[in-house]
């Protein structure tokens, strides 16, 4: 019994500590390119695409762009993402080196 408790709380903290992450990121993402540590901004900015792409149902391993360049799921976003840099979303995944595990079924849809 004094287990399931002592788990049970570890587990409400460790909620708390996510929950508390979730509210205070996006208050820190306007912020990210003043600090001076941009190798750290860049890796947030990475985490929060690649936590979009999980939450939209991809595997989250790389970026949104690159999970988009193999799926045929949101063409709309795709377009979009294309429409702003060209060949955004195919030069993402290859500059993660995405193209690779095409064969390993890594990418795209559950």
């Amino acid at each position: 019994m004094f287990w399931n408790i002592k788990k049970y709380a570890l587990v409400f903290l460790l909620w708390l500590a996510f929950a508390a992450g979730c509210f205070v990121a996006p208050f820190m993402v306007p912020v990210l390119p003043l600090v001076r540590r941009r190798r750290y901004s860049f890796f947030a900015l990475c985490a929060a695409d690649r936590l979009m792409a999980a939450l939209l149902g991809f595997s989250g391993r790389v970026t949104l762009s690159a999970e988009l360049s193999h799926s045929d799921r949101y063409p709309w976003l795709r377009d979009s993402l294309n429409r702003i840099q060209p060949n955004h979303c195919e030069e993402s995944a290859y500059s993660e080196g995405a193209y690779c595990r095409i064969s390993d079924h890594t990418l795209g849809d559950k």
